[in-house]
């Protein structure tokens, strides 16, 4: 599976940051992951990742987990579209069971 990652622009203060932070923590979590530098003019910071398909709900997971959702082009547009709903709930799910210390507890 790949995944394409955004950190921002040059001109961007924290960007190049960003990156660098998530290629320290995914190489801790995924010490197999392949990243690959995407970065170019006009869209900035990128990284491209590249997984085992199998790894695909642990690192959908994480990205959640880690705090990386929004970065995250797999994550964007499963968010985006309606009929990923489900599948993006059952992620969703999965993150809170496997990193629940990232998430407020519930209201009782």
């Amino acid at each position: 599976m790949m995944d394409l990652m955004y950190f921002g622009y040059d001109y961007e203060n924290d960007s190049a940051k960003f990156e660098k932070e998530f290629k320290e923590s995914i190489v801790k979590t995924f010490p197999d992951v392949k990243l690959v530098n995407a970065y170019d003019d006009i869209k900035g910071y990128r990284q491209e990742v590249h997984l085992l398909e199998e790894q695909k709900d642990n690192y959908l997971s994480w990205i959640i987990g880690d705090g990386w959702l929004e970065m995250s082009f797999i994550m964007q547009i499963m968010m985006m579209d309606k009929e990923q709903k489900e599948e993006f709930k059952r992620i969703f799910a999965l993150a809170k069971k496997q990193y629940p210390h990232a998430f407020k507890p519930e209201a009782v």
